[in-house]
């Protein structure tokens, strides 16, 4: 099984208020069974009591979205959960890890610490899902460095991936906690923002840009960043990445550390 299967491996379970289960996706029946009606913390993760009273996060109490890693008698889980727009429903997503270090390897980034491009795949399904089935609005911010071949010529690749790792260290600083960071390859990122407007994705993208021009190092860092929100033309996820890789492209054409938006599915503008 290849890290490009990794979107295979996000079983979904939706949860009501008392910690029942009452329905799953496809992958979540597949690798769970029967469990509607079952208590989520007794499927998920085999214990008899409540998430909380293990100190393990829970949408149900928080009401947050997010994305963490869970222990339990060394057994490592990756998990994402957050709460439906419809009253008293929430969701939550979990993967063993323990053993898997082709899945491992593939969720994270080694250079930058971000997460992989593979992992981007099944968690942006599920964005691109929930704004489909429930209206849960989403943005994404498409960046590039301006300036990373100059780097490798002229310091090196070492030096090309120090400016890497520090430009991964400025999307994660202004990260939330549901947020997504990707190094998307080589000098491209990819952050996805759940429940968030064009509106608010442009502060976010002005805060990258500022901290990525300001990063101490032997020559001027800058980025370019498209920033785009989910569509009801938008008809599947690669859709929206095209239009997002769109809106990058005409950024690069305006000048570097320029942030372009997509006003609509063709119109674009920069701000400052």
């Amino acid at each position: 099984m290849g890290i490009e299967d990794l979107e295979k491996f996000l079983p979904v379970v939706l949860i009501n208020r008392n910690y029942v289960v009452t329905s799953l996706n496809d992958t979540g029946k597949m690798m769970l069974g029967e469990v509607v009606g079952k208590k989520c913390f007794q499927v998920l993760y085999n214990l008899d009591k409540p998430c909380p009273e293990y100190n393990i996060s829970c949408p149900i109490l928080s009401g947050e979205e997010n994305v963490d890693t869970v222990t339990l008698d060394f057994e490592v889980y990756l998990r994402t959960y957050g709460k439906l727009p419809i009253g008293g429903i929430y969701w939550e997503s979990v993967i063993n890890i323990t053993n898997l270090s082709i899945i491992r390897s593939g969720v994270f980034d080694a250079l930058t610490g971000l997460y992989s491009r593979s992992f981007l795949s099944g968690m942006i399904d599920k964005f691109f899902y929930m704004w489909k089935r429930y209206g849960e609005v989403f943005s994404v911010l498409f960046i590039d460095m301006d300036n990373l071949k100059q780097i490798n010529d002229e310091y090196g690749h070492l030096t090309g991936d120090e400016a890497l790792k520090k430009v991964g260290q400025c999307i994660k600083l202004y990260l939330r906690k549901a947020d997504i960071g990707v190094r998307y390859g080589g000098d491209e990122f990819i952050v996805v923002l759940p429940k968030t407007r064009r509106e608010e994705a442009i502060k976010v993208a002005k805060r990258i840009r500022e901290c990525i021009s300001s990063i101490p190092f032997v020559t001027k860092l800058s980025a370019s960043l498209g920033v785009i929100e989910s569509s009801e033309k938008d008809t599947k996820v690669e859709e929206m990445i095209e239009r997002a890789d769109k809106v990058l492209y005409y950024a690069k054409s305006v000048g570097e550390g320029t942030i372009a938006v997509a006003k609509t599915e063709e119109e674009f503008y920069t701000v400052d």
